[in-house]
């Protein structure tokens, strides 16, 4: 089983890392853990927002270079495509900074914009922006769950075990369910 002092060593590195390749999910678990005290909040929220930017520049140079031939693979939904190209250069600092809000886009979403030529230091700098404004509101919805977790568990006098026990087991459902409706959607 997982203890605190593991948390407390890798976690940082945790949240980076898992938020690089999840996202919202390893947030939430990473607020929790913040809430239960593992973590500091304020860093906590930096790294998530860290591991989601790296994730989304990376994301928005490949879109540059190898957008237009990735977003070509999707016949089906080229006018949908092509629809959303025309609303990123009408509002691109809305679509930079809120993509990562909108589920399905999570991964989509910057290498759209990237294939639509927004330049560089544009999406860096509202990149920046989104990448701090979502790490702060997904871990502090996993830092308000953590507070009615808390009370809960308080109530109904439940080991520390079966609290990370079972907020594992929601992380990985959380995780499936999203991998297996992206699956279905062809995202």
């Amino acid at each position: 089983m997982i203890d605190s002092e593991v948390i407390s060593n890798y976690g940082y590195g945790a949240a980076v890392l898992g938020a690089l390749i999840e996202g919202d999910g390893v947030a939430i678990l990473a607020g929790i853990a913040a809430r239960h005290g593992y973590l500091l909040f304020p860093l906590t929220a930096v790294c998530v927002a860290l591991g989601g930017f790296i994730g989304d520049q990376t994301l928005f140079f490949l879109g540059r270079r190898y957008g237009d031939s990735i977003l070509g693979r999707f016949k089906r939904q080229q006018a949908r495509i092509d629809w959303l190209r025309s609303r990123i250069h009408r509002h691109e600092a809305l679509w930079i900074i809120g993509i990562r809000f909108a589920y399905g886009f999570r991964l989509i979403g910057p290498l759209l914009i990237g294939a639509s030529g927004v330049r560089p230091r544009r999406f860096l700098f509202y990149n920046i922006i989104g990448a701090l404004l979502w790490g702060f509101v997904m871990t502090g919805i996993g830092y308000a769950v953590g507070e009615i977790l808390r009370d809960f568990f308080a109530e109904h006098h439940v080991s520390k075990r079966w609290f990370f026990a079972a907020a594992i087991c929601v992380a990985v459902l959380f995780i499936g369910a999203r991998a297996i409706l992206r699956r279905r959607e062809g995202v």
